[in-house]
């Protein structure tokens, strides 16, 4: 990878972090106090307004295309914008009228990556008390180790296991904290995975020092312990998925959310839902752009059959207004003008039984997993929600199928789906003026287009960094 390094220190860049950096010039601003980073980190790394990731859905066994209607797309989401995505083209940025929807994760979470190494470095200069700085502290390797989670599920290949994970390439590794223009090459998986590993456990040994109050608009403990139990869980380590779903639940007083019970609360990412525990991300103008469907704006693409019928009858995930609307249309777990603040994505407790039963059934602890899949059905089914299983087996099919159902929409399905065994996947696009006539696209078990290549403007950049060979497709 070849990319320019540098500190953006502008005023304009950083109008939005208040008015606390000390002017030295007209154009150079330096942050002194712990206080001063905490609002860089947050302006810069964790609410810059930087739509990511759109597509993650999109690509997945859980999104179809709306036919036998005609999209008026003067009006309405163009599924055409997503189509090099649905169709898992070979660059799926070149969308099919050959314009370019750049894929702008790539270049955010290294920037993100860059202000974490920004701030540790200037971790021991900064003005402030131990507790404030061990707190920030906690906040950058969480961003860092959550960035480079992101990135190796996006353009790295899978993970397969420690054997594999040595020899397969992943992303490269930046540890730059100045301008500096080089070429930086891909680690392996393996490598990456040790240094998110790292990061996550000196963000937990930090937020334990720390008694700073947290809101869930900030990285905190109980956050950094979930994220800990998610790259466990990548790695197949169970038993730190265990212990370290367990330490979420010590750390926090929040419970799941009952939607068996009476509540007020419109949409299901609201801050009046006691089980998130971060809040973070930033939705398209109107929710999730792509699935967008109202009186005036229909959908480019719906939940698909083989979602919606995962659910039972009396699952309050599929029959309130907080998953789906419209008889099965549109997710509806976050909707800005209804959701009081809140951000669209969260990490959540949910994940928490979700991730302890995937290690249950994968050690052979089925009484366990079962134990985890029927404390979150009982939340969400308001009669006859426990499962059984005889066999391993069965259970982790179970909890496959309960992931599916409890975190769609919330760009879980595609990372899952890399992790397990890629599957299948069949995509039928028609055409706007006659959605009769339309090209079926296929997905194929284990294809490399489970893995996204780097964006143009990165491999322009360095012709020479190793790309994914991902096959092309009939259009």
């Amino acid at each position: 990878m070849k990319i320019l390094i540098y500190i953006i220190v502008t005023g304009m860049l950083l109008g939005g972090c208040s008015d606390f950096l000390e002017e030295n010039s007209q154009d150079l601003m330096i942050p002194k106090t712990v206080q001063n980073y905490k609002e860089f980190l947050y302006g810069e790394g964790l609410n810059n307004k930087v739509v990511l990731c759109e597509y993650l859905d999109i690509m997945t066994d859980d999104a179809d295309e709306i036919i036998n209607i005609k999209r008026p797309y003067e009006t309405s989401v163009d599924a055409r914008k997503f189509w090099s995505y649905y169709t898992w083209q070979e660059y799926p940025e070149i969308q099919q009228d050959n314009s370019l929807l750049e894929d702008n994760a790539w270049g955010e979470y290294y920037h993100r990556i860059l202000i974490a190494n920004i701030i540790l470095e200037a971790l021991d200069e900064m003005e402030g008390t131990h507790v404030e700085k061990m707190d920030l502290a906690g906040e950058a390797y969480f961003l860092r180790a959550w960035s480079y989670f992101m990135l190796a599920n996006l353009y790295g290949k899978p993970y397969v296991d420690e054997k594999q994970a040595a020899k397969d390439f992943c992303v490269p590794i930046n540890r730059a904290t100045g301008i500096e223009e080089k070429s930086l090459s891909r680690s392996s998986i393996k490598e990456v995975y040790d240094l998110m590993e790292a990061d996550i456990i000196s963000s937990i040994a930090a937020f334990k020092v720390s008694t700073v109050e947290k809101t869930i608009f900030r990285p905190n403990l109980p956050t950094s312990y979930l994220l800990a139990s998610r790259i466990a869980l990548f790695r197949k380590d169970y038993d730190k998925v265990i212990a370290y779903a367990d330490s979420v639940l010590l750390s926090t007083e929040k419970a799941l959310f009952d939607m068996t019970a009476t509540y007020a609360i419109p949409r299901f990412l609201n801050v009046g839902n006691h089980e998130i525990l971060f809040s973070y991300g930033e939705a398209p103008s109107g929710g999730l752009a792509a699935f967008q469907y109202s009186s005036l704006r229909r959908a480019a693409f719906i939940p698909s059959t083989d979602l919606s019928d995962l659910y039972a009858e009396n699952d309050e995930r599929k029959t309130s207004t907080l998953f789906f609307s419209a008889g099965g249309m549109k997710p509806m777990k976050y909707y800005g003008s209804t959701s009081d603040g809140m951000y669209p994505h969260a990490f959540r407790l949910a994940e928490v039984y979700l991730n302890r039963a995937e290690a249950y059934a994968a050690k052979g602890m089925t009484t366990e997993a079962l134990r985890e899949i029927n404390a979150l059905r009982e939340k969400r089914i308001s009669e006859n929600y426990e499962v059984t299983a005889t066999t391993a087996e069965d259970a982790f099919t179970l909890v496959k199928n309960e992931r599916r159902m409890e975190f769609c929409f919330e760009g879980f399905r595609w990372f899952d789906l890399r992790r397990w065994d890629r599957p299948k996947i069949t995509h039928r696009f028609s055409s706007a003026e006659n959605p009769s006539n339309y090209i079926e696209y296929v997905l194929q078990k284990d294809d490399p287009a489970y893995t996204l290549p780097i964006p143009q403007k990165e491999r322009e950049m360095n012709l020479s960094i190793e790309n994914i060979d991902r096959p092309r497709r009939d259009k």
